[in-house]
């Protein structure tokens, strides 16, 4: 005897089935199935200090001091640029160049004959910058080294030294697109043969691109 035939059992399945066809490719673009999960890394793009990129500084405000003579001030202004690149899920390297220059006056008394002395520091070389980031945010740490040329006044005299820098930093990128970049860097630096040790802080404003 053959036994009775059941269709409607099989509509709910059939619903189910339909219902999980149609919706797959919704929940793909959501990056939630294994089809998602592949498709994703390809739609997904980083942005602000996410992304890798070009980066260009401008430091209209640079103040130092020698930490062993405070009253040895220094003022200045720097150029950077470079490349910005992004590693795992917070890691975040840039390394590119660096210009600065420095100046330092000491106004003698007119009175009694005496000129302005100056000492102008130019530096330039390589920069290092490593730490986390966000979107929004880039803290790291910050190393330096290159050429120092010391020239000073009344005397022409010009004299190389070797420069090394450490120290950190702060940048966040602002704007809709985050390409803007507003940034502070305190730091330690040495210049050698001579015995200048400046404690400066730089401000800058900046873009990537």
């Amino acid at each position: 005897m053959t036994p009775p035939r059941r269709p409607l059992a099989l509509l709910p399945a059939a619903a189910w089935l339909c219902a999980a066809l149609g919706s797959a490719p919704a929940v793909a673009r959501d990056g939630v199935s294994s089809v998602g999960t592949l498709v994703d890394p390809f739609l997904h793009k980083e942005r602000g200090l996410r992304a890798t990129g070009t980066y260009l500084h401008v430091s209209p405000a640079l103040f130092g001091f020698d930490v062993r003579a405070p009253d040895f001030r220094v003022w200045g202004w720097g150029l950077g640029a470079g490349r910005y690149w992004t590693l795992r899920k917070r890691l975040a390297v840039a390394f590119g160049g660096f210009f600065e220059h420095l100046l330092w006056v000491h106004s003698s008394n007119p009175a009694a004959g005496g000129a302005a002395t100056t000492l102008n520091f130019v530096r330039f070389g390589p920069e290092l910058r490593i730490g986390a980031s966000s979107e929004r945010l880039f803290g790291y740490g910050l190393a330096r080294v290159g050429v120092d040329l010391l020239a000073g006044t009344p005397d022409a005299n010009l004299r190389p030294m070797f420069l090394a820098e450490v120290g950190a930093g702060l940048q966040a990128a602002l704007g809709a697109q985050r390409r803007l970049l507003l940034g502070v860097e305190p730091a330690i630096d040495a210049s050698v043969p001579a015995p200048w040790l400046l404690f400066r802080v730089r401000a800058f404003i900046g873009v990537r691109f």
